[in-house]
């Protein structure tokens, strides 16, 4: 059962139920962009006519889709917020060969950077040679009598991904008349990890609790490998397809007033680079508001941890801990630079991005239901499922359980490979579950076996617990104490029973989605 990569999640002392009402929604997004599709059948100069022509288009409030034929084997793609809209422009392979012709030219040129006498005159050659292999090519476009048609082919299925409102031909943009789609009220989308199944169980925390607000996620394919639900799934090869982005542009900006993006992940797709600052102005300019959503290891500063925290698995040697260091080192700036709401889905992410709030995961209390009562057998079931073993400390603590498994004392039973549908049956059957022990907080796998009723063992460190109710239902064990624990919970069955009694009710106060509900609220510019 995949955890969040945080593996923790925490709560904060209970707050006053509220009278439930219909939440007053903010003052209304800008029109939007209508999105138009100008296309050219030459490349388009910077100070040429046909951008002067997109960018007034873009001017008067228009997200313009500027298609010319490409220089290039692949189709590319750039965007530039102007004025009151944006120009994308989109370079197409319209002639394979004399594209090809031309980027060899290029390469040439390229290939002869640097200084020396004899390297500059060969560049100025091999600069007069791409010249002139581009005059000729164009030459010979402008002189075929198909070719306008030959570009309108090329570029149609990016054109019908983008679904414009209007299209005409580079020099008729004075035709152009357009209007943009709206979605109607509040639209959340939320996307595309989907980690343990929380970005799906947030949009459902917010169509339940947070009336007239509607959602929609999707997830990436690739990435669910435990068959969490969304609303759609995005294969790798769509990700990564131009006409795919393109058309999760369209959708974006037709059916959304706000999007948690989580991870950072563009909300586009890879269409402008791999974070969503990159996405970030064109959905400004839209009047679609933009927040991110952190998960855990995608954020978690591997180093920090390891000073703060006890148990840490984040080995400095450890080739994943390498890893790890060198994409947050990359990533966090990114982050940090970003002007837009932030949330964690545990409290321990704060120390990684201090200026977050605290988005409490979400489960389903009555999916989690269970009628029997644990530790009815003598020889109690103990369940531990690492969607890592890595981030769940399982190398500390398995040889632990499995000698007292040896001795008779528990069954122990380590779950792997079981989809999100088997598990409650699974927590079900077991008396106690046994969670993270390096992470110092607790996480999905937690908050499941308390609302099944299991006596739930995990690490809670000191800088989790303060922000934590004084007393949470479960077992504070690490490595070193597991033995010892585990022994006095056999020792005193009726105290572990009653302990484990609380943990539904924990989980409808604080992880049913009302309080995460509340967290978004602002964000989403309603009243809870």
């Amino acid at each position: 059962m995949a955890d969040t990569e945080s593996e923790t999640v925490a709560t904060v002392a209970p707050e006053p139920e509220p009278e439930a009402e219909t939440p007053e929604v903010a003052a209304p997004p800008p029109a939007g962009l209508p999105r138009v599709v100008l296309a050219a059948d030459a490349p388009a100069d910077p100070s040429g006519a046909v951008t002067a022509e997109a960018r007034a288009l873009a001017e008067a409030g228009n997200y313009v889709l500027l298609a010319t034929p490409a220089e290039a084997a692949e189709a590319a793609t750039s965007a530039e917020v102007v004025g009151a809209g944006v120009v994308r422009l989109l370079t197409v392979p319209v002639d394979a060969a004399a594209a090809a012709e031309i980027a060899l030219a290029r390469a040439d040129v390229a290939a002869l950077a640097g200084p020396g006498l004899v390297t500059g005159m060969r560049r100025r050659m091999a600069r007069r040679r791409l010249e002139t292999v581009r005059r000729d090519v164009w030459a010979e476009a402008a002189a075929d009598a198909g070719w306008a048609v030959r570009c309108d082919a090329a570029y149609q299925p990016y054109v019908e991904a983008f679904a414009p409102v209007a299209q005409a031909s580079s020099g008729k943009a004075a035709t152009l008349d357009a209007k943009a789609a709206q979605p109607e009220g509040v639209v959340l989308g939320v996307g595309p990890t989907n980690t343990a199944g929380q970005g799906h169980a947030w949009a459902g925390a917010v169509r339940a609790h947070l009336p007239g607000v509607r959602t929609e996620t999707w997830a990436l394919s690739s990435t669910n490998t435990f068959g969490y639900p969304a609303d759609r799934s995005v294969s790798t090869d769509e990700w990564l397809s131009r006409t795919w982005q393109l058309g999760q542009l369209a959708h974006v900006l037709d059916n959304f007033t706000h999007v948690l993006a989580e991870c950072a992940h563009p909300p586009f797709g890879r269409l402008n680079g791999p974070w969503a600052n990159a996405d970030a102005a064109e959905l400004r300019a839209a009047g679609v508001a933009l927040a991110l959503a952190f998960h855990g290891s995608e954020i978690r500063d591997p180093a920090k941890q390891r000073e703060r925290v006890p148990f840490s698995p984040f080995d400095p040697d450890h080739e994943l801990t390498r890893s790890l260091q060198s994409k947050v080192d990359r990533f966090a700036p990114v982050v940090r630079a970003m002007d837009v709401p932030k949330f964690v889905s545990t409290p321990d992410l704060l120390h990684d991005v201090p200026d977050a709030a605290w988005l409490p995961v979400v489960v389903d209390p009555d999916a989690w239901a269970c009628d029997r009562e644990p530790f009815e057998r003598e020889r109690p079931v103990v369940v531990h499922a690492p969607s890592s073993p890595f981030t769940k400390g399982t190398a500390l603590i398995e040889p632990v359980v499995q000698e007292l498994h040896d001795a008779g004392v528990i069954e122990y039973r380590r779950i792997k490979g079981v989809s999100h549908a088997d598990m409650p049956a699974l927590m079900a059957d077991a008396d106690i579950v046994l969670d993270q022990f390096v992470f110092g907080a607790y996480g999905v796998m937690s908050v499941q076996a308390m609302a099944a009723g299991r006596l739930t063992f995990c690490y809670v460190h000191e800088s989790t617990a303060e922000h934590l109710p004084e007393d949470v239902p479960l077992v504070n064990a690490n490595p070193e104490t597991l033995r010892e624990e585990l022994e006095r919970v056999l020792a005193e069955r009726d105290d572990a029973k009653a302990l484990a009694a609380r943990g539904p009710a924990y989980v409808r106060e604080h992880h049913d989605g009302t309080r995460s509900a509340r967290v978004l609220a602002d964000f989403l510019g309603v009243s809870p």
